[in-house]
């Protein structure tokens, strides 16, 4: 659909305009401008076209959604013929918006038709955008969790924790966070023996592995414990105590929390998008 809208002159133009007009404020988030949207989408007065922004904002108010966070209005001076300025109503569009707008405009214009197709490219390309940015964000979160493992492991070894009992160390933190063992809780999800749990596991239950790790360090280093069975107790109260404040706030306990994909299909996902693309791309 776009192909083809691209290879039309009087629509590839209206695209450009659009992409000319869009504005980006100083935190990344894009917006158009009403007055600018009315000429470029050939509405010649601003009494037309102001229908079809009352279109949109009742569309957005039906599905319940608050028309002021998309339409902001502010104002403009513009010249009138004698020279003189008078000042008048301006917007400031959302993306949202914008696309609403141009859903809700003469579909016998070729420039609404145009914006149509615009507005739902970028909207598409936003939520791609948006959905690779969790991505970056559990991707980050799981190497922030290895990293504290290595943090609690080495204050175990201090501790005492000889490398044969890692296991039984770890296991411990599973014990007290999850309230059952590492192979139960595989057992209960469903998982292959060889798994690792942090690969399925979604940002809220990283983050409470992360904090938990990172915790039962501190006190372990803190309290100066020495001994393999008390840090391995002690890791274990950590955990407990982790767990029973997420009982207390009324949280999704962590066995309960849903699985995510494989961490190596977000690894994919995220080296596909850095990938420069090659000559081959783009043949058929």
């Amino acid at each position: 659909m776009s192909g083809e809208l691209n290879e039309l002159p009087e629509y590839s133009e209206t695209m450009a305009r659009l992409e000319a007009a869009k504005h980006t404020r100083s935190d990344g988030v894009e917006y158009w401008r009403a007055r600018e949207m009315q000429r470029i989408l050939g509405y010649v007065n601003w009494r037309d076209f102001g229908s079809v922004l009352g279109r949109a904002r009742d569309a957005l108010s039906k599905n319940g959604i608050e028309p002021s966070h998309h339409f902001g209005q502010t104002h403009k001076m513009v010249t009138l013929g004698s020279e003189s300025q008078r000042e008048v109503v301006d917007y400031y569009l959302s993306r949202a918006a914008c696309y609403l707008i141009a859903m809700n405009g003469e579909p016998r214009k070729p420039e609404i038709a145009a914006a149509q197709a615009y507005f739902a490219i970028q909207t598409r390309r936003m939520e791609v955008q948006d959905a690779l940015s969790e991505d970056e964000k559990r991707l980050n979160l799981r190497d922030k969790v290895r990293q504290s493992h290595k943090r609690v492991s080495k204050a175990a070894q201090d501790a005492g924790v000889r490398n044969h009992m890692q296991g039984v160390f770890d296991d411990a933190r599973v014990q007290g966070l999850y309230g059952m063992s590492l192979k139960d809780l595989k057992a209960m999800r469903g998982l292959e023996s060889s798994e690792q749990i942090f690969d399925r596991a979604g940002p809220l239950e990283l983050s409470a592995n992360d904090f938990q790790m990172n915790l039962a360090a501190e006190v372990i280093r803190k309290e100066k414990i020495r001994g393999e069975q008390p840090a391995i107790n002690r890791n274990k109260q950590v955990a407990a105590h982790v767990r029973n404040t997420i009982t207390q706030v009324g949280g999704t306990m962590p066995e309960r929390l849903p699985l995510e994909a494989p961490i190596e299909e977000i690894e994919k996902r995220l080296r596909q998008k850095a990938r420069i693309p090659s000559p081959s791309d783009s043949s058929t």
